[in-house]
């Protein structure tokens, strides 16, 4: 279903669509100038409507047109209640726990943004304008954005929308560009993290671990979600990864989704997925079985960061938790904040 209603400014018109494949290419080009993250891709956007990772009553794609026409900023949301599996609600927002928010993005996504067309930021505003009118709209008590990075050009634009702030996360990632390829990456890392991570290579070599990239309608699924719900369950978080619906909404992103696995003998050990957009390289989930000798978790990640520089990149994201290692291994920590207003 579309509906569209004209913006205040009147300079703008707002289109709202209920399903990804109600939109035209517009959507897709307008990801591609505006750098958007592979979470705003049609195929993550189509993966997660059929096969959502969590509850959501209603979806909605806010496209901003300007008075040519022409699509010039976007923003995907999910009206939900009690949906909060990295607590964020629960820590920052208490009193707004149980009621019935929109929200832009998923929780899957770690990397919230407001796709705008270059030169046309002005039509942010009204795509925020657009969102508090649907939650109003949809009878949502609460309406925002989570996972934005504190660094970046949205904190202005909340700010002055009346939205209200906290810090929840702390994300990861690395410039590749700036390393000139990954040996460098690792001779510029300290003296005991270099080691660390060189004598797990060589255990793992020595007891015959291979290591194998796979498109995922030829990867172990299965096996990747039981590791993954273990490596989770440290966390208290297993329900992140919900068996047979994860494996679904995986295949569904097709050549956007990348599977590492690494065997020993004909066991799984260790198993990543690596999502990929225009710009950036992102070491999405990892699970790994406990081993002798050397770290599953240690070999993903010398696996996923060679990815990373042979793809041509320019970002590695390693998303958040784990902030002990990641910091030990030279990546750039960036906050990341959730902006929630009453409607």
């Amino acid at each position: 279903m579309t509906n569209a209603r004209a913006a205040p400014s009147g300079n703008f018109e707002v289109r709202i669509h209920t399903a990804i494949d109600d939109i035209g290419s517009e959507w897709d080009d307008l990801m591609v100038v505006a750098r958007a993250p592979v979470f705003y891709r049609r195929p993550f956007l189509r993966a997660f409507e059929k096969y959502p990772l969590h509850a959501v009553q209603r979806t909605a794609y806010i496209l901003v047109h300007d008075s040519s026409g022409a699509a010039v900023a976007a923003l995907p949301a999910y009206l939900q209640r009690g949906v909060d599996p990295m607590r964020v609600v629960t820590d920052h927002f208490p009193s707004a726990q149980g009621q019935l928010a929109l929200f832009s993005h998923v929780w899957h996504c770690y990397d919230t943004v407001l796709p705008v067309a270059p030169g046309r930021e002005d039509a942010a505003r009204v795509a925020l304008e657009a969102l508090r009118w649907v939650a109003t709209d949809w009878g949502a008590r609460l309406y925002g954005l989570a996972n934005v990075d504190a660094a970046g050009p949205l904190d202005p634009l909340l700010a002055h929308a009346g939205l209200n702030c906290a810090d929840i996360d702390i994300g990861w990632g690395l410039s590749l560009p700036e390393l000139n390829g990954y040996e460098h990456y690792l001779a510029a890392l300290r003296g005991k993290p270099r080691r660390n991570l060189r004598r797990d290579l060589r255990a793992a070599d020595r007891a015959g671990v291979t290591a194998d990239w796979e498109h995922p309608r030829d990867a172990d699924l299965d096996g990747f979600v039981a590791l993954a719900r273990a490596t989770a369950a440290k966390f208290d978080n297993s329900d992140y990864y919900q068996p047979g619906l994860f494996q679904d909404f995986v295949l569904s992103l097709g050549g956007d989704a990348h599977c590492l696995e690494l065997r020993l003998g004909n066991q799984l050990i260790s198993s990543g997925l690596a999502l990929t957009d225009d710009t950036r390289f992102h070491f999405w989930a990892c699970g790994f079985a406990p081993t002798d000798g050397f770290s599953g978790f240690y070999l993903a990640f010398d696996q996923m960061m060679r990815r990373a520089f042979a793809s041509g990149s320019q970002w590695i994201e390693l998303g958040r938790r784990n902030p002990v290692f990641k910091r030990r291994y030279g990546l750039t920590p960036r906050t990341l904040r959730a902006w929630i207003a009453k409607t």
